[in-house]
């Protein structure tokens, strides 16, 4: 069989892919004897961002920072609602606008969650220095934003 060029590449999503699957995997794992459940990755890191916020918050303003599809975020919202991690409380007496607030149960979950993400980078970065890990990062974060870059650019290909 014939090697093709694709075939003797290294492909960087696909290890991107694959390494962001092992560490989700290995939170949880490592998660297992919390008390409170652990929801998904992305809802996780939802009330991360929650509880770093110093201004109120509205599901409108979250559609910008996150580019999740308004479908998408309501529901990930209902589930933490549900789950008892947030509330979505009216505000000015606006029943349509709605301010999301991390609970008691929200802030508990997401100090344990950081603390058993921490437990696995901690773990998972043995071995490596301080400088590679910079530069490692620094390159991810290039990839990311040429990957944003190569989206709006085909998009805007598409659109013509």
């Amino acid at each position: 069989m014939q090697t093709r060029e694709f075939d003797s590449r290294k492909h960087i999503a696909f290890l991107c892919d694959c390494i962001s699957r092992e560490f989700k995997a290995a939170v949880t794992c490592s998660a297992k004897d919390l008390e409170i459940d652990i929801c998904s990755a992305r809802q996780g890191w939802l009330v991360g961002y929650f509880v770093r916020q110093t201004e109120p918050i509205f599901q409108k303003d979250l559609e910008k920072v996150f580019h999740f599809p308004k479908s998408t975020l309501a529901d990930m919202l209902s589930i933490l609602e549900k789950d008892g991690l947030i509330e979505r409380v009216p505000v000015d007496g606006d029943a349509r606008r709605k301010q999301i607030v991390v609970t008691k149960k929200g802030l508990e979950f997401n100090s344990a969650a950081e603390s058993k993400i921490m437990e696995v980078e901690d773990y998972i970065a043995m071995g490596i220095s301080d400088e590679e890990m910079e530069a490692a990062i620094n390159v991810l974060e290039k990839i990311q934003e040429n990957a944003r870059k190569y989206k709006a650019e085909y998009n805007i290909k598409k659109e013509d």
